[in-house]
């Protein structure tokens, strides 16, 4: 039986926050974006172009576009757009740093008569929206554009079709949103006023307008904090009274934090925004790591056919971290914890039982002392090295008493190239140290 280990200390759970605060400003970029041209009428405190952030959306440093489809030949918009996902009132989390969505908002108009309102119209329009969020600052850039030509005015007299509907006001915006008990440490706020033109400029306007919602302070060392935003539309006008119900959307959910330990080679990472409702898989190509990839498809779906053998008590192995693609399920997720290089305790000891089930240890018997002949890995050819799954750097490794484990010997080209993907998977997805929950899948190509 394996034994127990010193206890994490668990990460407490985070409210959302409320707090409307101003962004500050942002810091420079090497060159500033040409900012679109702005449409007559547009009303912003802050024009577009007034500044350009800094983000690399997991892929290396960039400036933040003020655009999501830019640079040209991007691909993941369209992508996201043309799904049904992003046709629900919640859009579609496309990944950790991206969200999209294709919708409708509307607005109705009242008149008073005779003390009374009175319906006089509804303008509607259907709106592109995307998001992508910041790995270097601790914000996400939210991008808003009516489709070109698709306004309708429905219900109007036809003289005032033509004369009021098209020339009242429509004001979009995020916001973050309000809830109970949120934390003191932790703020969000929207870094610029509202846009606002009348629904005929919208309707021919192609260019994207942008907000970025940002986030200060957090619990823990990481300085961790859940916020919420959402769309929110204002159609007032002079003379004319909306619909009582509020013009918000749903919330969308986002986690900032400020942790350190963030690096592709020797740059880092230190703040991000990130897109709560996606899964992180670490996604293994078996056309790329045909050994690992093989070694963790066995440890996943048969066990017990792995080394080390079943242990004494006879139980079947349970082995973690498996994605179901096919049965649309998930299976109990790995946690990053401190890598061996990072001076990690619990990485630390999944290497030691990994070298006990490997044969790995000098003396009479290689395998102690967890482990024998019979149990342990058989020797195997110099050259090669011993694979473990779960991973070294995560939480349910070989030490975990709650989890077993496999052992494999692979090539070394094989086993380093994955163990460096891992690497960048952790940066890519921000997987915060025993926080956040992913997965892995191994795919043919």
């Amino acid at each position: 039986m394996k034994h127990a280990r010193r206890g994490m200390a668990a990460i407490a759970s985070l409210a959302l926050t409320a707090a409307l605060l101003a962004l500050g400003a942002p810091p420079a970029a090497a060159a500033s974006p040409k900012p679109p041209a702005s449409a007559p009428g547009i009303e912003y405190t802050a024009k577009p172009g007034d500044g350009a952030q800094r983000s690399s959306n997991g892929k290396g440093t960039a400036e933040m576009p003020i655009s999501p489809d830019n640079p040209a030949g991007t691909e993941w918009l369209n992508d996201c757009l043309g799904s049904s996902d992003a046709q629900d009132p919640d859009g579609r989390v496309y990944n950790r740093f991206k969200w999209c969505q294709e919708y409708e908002i509307k607005n109705s108009y009242y008149k008073k008569v005779d003390g009374k309102n009175v319906l006089k119209g509804t303008n509607r329009i259907k709106f592109q929206a995307a998001a992508i969020g910041y790995n270097d600052t601790r914000a996400t850039r939210v991008f808003f554009r009516a489709k070109t030509g698709q306004v309708n005015y429905d219900g109007w007299n036809p003289l005032e079709k033509r004369t009021v509907a098209p020339n009242l006001k429509l004001e979009i915006t995020p916001e973050c949103v309000p809830g109970a008990n949120q934390p003191t440490t932790a703020t969000c706020g929207v870094g610029r006023s509202p846009a606002k033109m009348e629904w005929a400029q919208w309707s021919n306007f192609p260019d994207w307008v942008y907000w970025d919602v940002s986030s200060s302070g957090g619990k823990g060392e990481d300085q961790v904090a859940f916020h919420q935003w959402r769309l929110y539309m204002n159609g007032a006008s002079p003379g004319y009274e909306q619909s009582t119900e509020r013009g918000e959307g749903p919330p969308i959910g986002i986690r900032c934090d400020s942790a350190d330990y963030f690096k592709h080679g020797p740059k880092s990472y230190p703040h991000a925004c990130i897109y709560t409702n996606a899964y992180p898989v670490m996604i293994y190509k078996m056309s790329e790591n045909p050994q690992v990839g093989q070694h963790i498809r066995d440890a996943q779906n048969n066990p017990d056919s792995t080394w080390p053998k079943k242990p004494k008590d006879g139980h079947s192995k349970r082995i973690p971290g498996k994605w179901h693609v096919s049965e649309g399920l998930r299976g109990a997720p790995l946690h990053r914890v401190p890598s061996r290089d990072e001076g990690g305790t619990i990485a630390d000891e999944n290497e030691r039982w990994k070298k006990s089930a490997c044969g790995q240890n000098k003396g009479l018997n290689p395998w102690a002392p967890y482990y024998d002949a019979t149990t342990g890995l058989p020797p195997y050819p110099a050259g090669l090295q011993c694979d473990e799954y779960p991973f070294s750097s995560t939480d349910e490794g070989a030490s975990d008493p709650k989890w077993d484990f496999s052992v494999r010997a692979v090539g070394e080209t094989d086993n380093t190239s994955a163990g460096a993907k891992l690497r960048v998977f952790y940066t890519n997805d921000r997987i915060l140290m025993f926080l956040d929950d992913f997965w892995v899948n191994v795919v043919d190509a």
